[in-house]
């Protein structure tokens, strides 16, 4: 979407049609979905990592334009330009150092000099603390002996059908 032009005869199929234009790049959509995990570098050698998602692939680009992130392989992912970010991977701010990285460039590019970014933040301990607490409210709010019963015998017959799923043969 941040491309200057998007050319889709896969998921929309809507052709040609422009992007916001904020990346002097062109996307192409195929056929096949990439589907795979990223591993990498940011800003020389920061690590990152994350998934991609997608039918869309750069098939044009400003060759002078610098990538966001480097794969395993150095290859360049992705591209910066001014204020503009862009990447293919999915879940790239949960590796904490480059996270911190991004968050500083943009406030300084964006003239923020004071901002600093919270160094001990770990993305993978606050998601540990929420699953926690969803699983502290499940097992106190929810009755999971029934939830147990409907995984593993079903329905109670005569139960009402709401659409807009197919109820079972």
């Amino acid at each position: 979407m941040l491309a200057r032009t998007i050319h889709d005869p896969v998921e929309s199929r809507r052709g040609t049609v422009p992007g916001l234009g904020l990346l002097p790049i062109e996307i192409t959509f195929a056929p096949q979905k990439t589907v795979r995990l990223a591993v990498g570098t940011a800003a020389g050698d920061l690590p990152v990592h994350g998934y991609e998602i997608h039918h869309g692939y750069v098939s044009a680009a400003d060759p002078e334009l610098p990538p966001l992130l480097r794969d395993a392989g150095g290859v360049g992912e992705g591209a910066l330009r001014d204020l503009v970010h862009g990447t293919h991977w999915h879940g790239a701010f949960e590796s904490d150092e480059f996270r911190r990285w991004f968050l500083t460039r943009v406030a300084r590019l964006a003239g923020r000099t004071g901002f600093q970014v919270a160094p001990g933040t770990s993305f993978a301990a606050a998601r540990g603390r929420t699953l926690d607490l969803l699983g502290d409210l499940v097992e106190e709010h929810l009755d999971t002996d029934a939830l147990w019963r409907l995984i593993e015998t079903g329905p109670p017959a005569g139960l009402p059908f709401v659409p807009p799923g197919a109820p079972p043969p």
